[in-house]
């Protein structure tokens, strides 16, 4: 009774997740999550699949749990059926001890009845000849060569043969009551063993039936469990087409790097480096807003061109950063006009300072050639390229690693911030950073939410 209502109830919550998950995906739309004004819709959606798909788990986690248990019971009933097996076959074995003994005994009492009749047949014999004896004449034992004396003189040995024959047959009679004694008792206890043994199986078969019965629980919910898993399965390809239009909407402004595409590219860094993807998303949205602000100088327009915005070897700084980038962009195969790069700082109008940062995360050439090498490694390449988005991102990724980011605490973060934009942390006097560090948290925060929701 528990079986069928254990199925039936399983089967009532299967059929429901079975409407459930036909009646979700006939309601809602998934190809306008890529549209601004149907964005909340789409999250909603995306929240109600995260609930159903935990969910799902919970109950896939009670179908392990019971399936755990499942084969516990039936190993243990696995254990008795061979106890009870071993019991029957020892059970065999003793039956058929017995059985021989009993045999045995029937073998012994038919020698004995044998030698029995043997013997009755000698005496008859005996008798028989001695009736003769008596009813012969004194006529014919004068015709016969015998005397008188002689025929008396063989009286004693038929008594003693007849007393023989007697004393045999009491030992025999004896030695019958005797084994016919022992062949009852082996045939009660065989009897008493045979009963033995039918308790035994009828015990081994309601232990069979019981594992039967768990073989079929087990069975069903395996089954259970690949429908829920098939529902997950169902509702997390949902939650993947949702996120991947989502991530369209995020890109829809144009240029930079696909939101998709940076994350990825940030959580493999991370792996890397230990240092949060968040927090290298942050570093690169806050300096090139993820790579749609690269610099506008140096791209054949009325902005100063590389020469003008990087000091060289002439121009009294502690690098030369235009002998670096001629060349790297020989190596790399650029024209030196005509890749964007940053430009300095604008004071009332007019630049001041240094520029000439690259790519989205916005290195300097000489900090580029300090960490070129490493970078190629972590990316698997012989060159790296500071316009390319992978190679940008693990870039930032070791830098702030070097820099203590890779602590994941929020005072470690923000120092390091604040050391990627001036090279010296937030509470230095002489610099005044901190807005950067704390810039870079707040963006954090908010991409760490975001990759919460697109990753469950």
């Amino acid at each position: 009774m528990k079986k069928i209502i254990y199925i039936l109830s399983g089967v009532l919550v299967v059929a429901g997740f079975a409407y459930f998950a036909d009646t979700g995906n006939a309601q809602f739309d998934i190809s306008q999550c890529n549209q601004r004004e149907k964005e909340a819709d789409c999250r909603r959606r995306l929240n109600q699949l995260s609930t159903e798909i935990n969910f799902l788990n919970s109950g896939i986690e009670i179908e392990d749990q019971t399936q755990a248990t499942i084969g516990s019971e039936i190993q243990k009933l696995s254990g008795e059926i061979n106890q009870k097996s071993n019991e029957i076959k020892q059970k065999n074995s003793l039956i058929s001890n017995i059985r021989n003994d009993i045999t045995s005994k029937e073998k012994s009492l038919e020698d004995l009845n044998a030698k029995l009749k043997r013997e009755k047949d000698s005496l008859k014999k005996i008798l028989r000849k001695r009736n003769e004896v008596d009813k012969e004449t004194l006529l014919e034992l004068i015709i016969s060569n015998e005397t008188i004396s002689d025929f008396y003189r063989d009286e004693p040995s038929f008594s003693f043969i007849q007393q023989s024959l007697s004393d045999s047959f009491d030992i025999i009679d004896q030695l019958k009551v005797q084994i016919y004694g022992q062949k009852s008792a082996l045939e009660e206890r065989q009897e008493a063993e045979d009963r033995a043994k039918y308790e035994l199986q009828v015990a081994q078969k309601e232990i069979e039936v019981k594992k039967q019965e768990r073989d079929q629980a087990l069975e069903f919910s395996e089954q259970k469990e690949a429908t829920l898993a098939e529902f997950k399965a169902a509702r997390e390809k949902e939650a993947a087409a949702i996120r991947n239009k989502l991530f369209e909407l995020r890109d829809l402004a144009g240029g930079g790097i696909a939101f998709g595409d940076a994350y990825k590219y940030a959580a493999e860094a991370a792996g890397k480096t230990g240092v949060r993807p968040a927090f290298i998303l942050a570093i690169l949205e806050q300096e090139s807003n993820l790579g749609k602000n690269v610099g506008t100088c140096n791209r054949n327009t009325n902005e100063p061109i590389w020469s003008e915005i990087m000091p060289g070897p002439t121009s009294g700084s502690w690098r030369d950063d235009q002998t670096i980038y001629k060349g790297l962009m020989e190596k790399l195969g650029r024209p030196l006009v005509g890749t964007p790069l940053s430009c300095p700082i604008k004071i009332n109008g007019s630049y001041s300072g240094w520029g000439g940062a690259m790519g989205p995360s916005q290195f300097i050439p000489a900090t580029w050639q300090s960490y070129e090498n490493r970078i190629a490694n972590a990316v698997g390449t012989s060159l790296a390229d500071p316009w390319n988005a992978r190679h940008a991102i693990h870039a930032t990724a070791l830098y702030v690693a070097d820099l203590g980011a890779g602590a994941q605490t929020y005072t470690a973060e923000r120092e390091a911030a604040c050391k990627y934009y001036s090279g010296r942390g937030c509470s230095d006097p002489s610099v005044r950073n901190a807005f950067y560090g704390n810039g870079v948290m707040d963006r954090t925060v908010r991409i760490q939410s975001n990759i919460d929701l697109i990753t469950e």
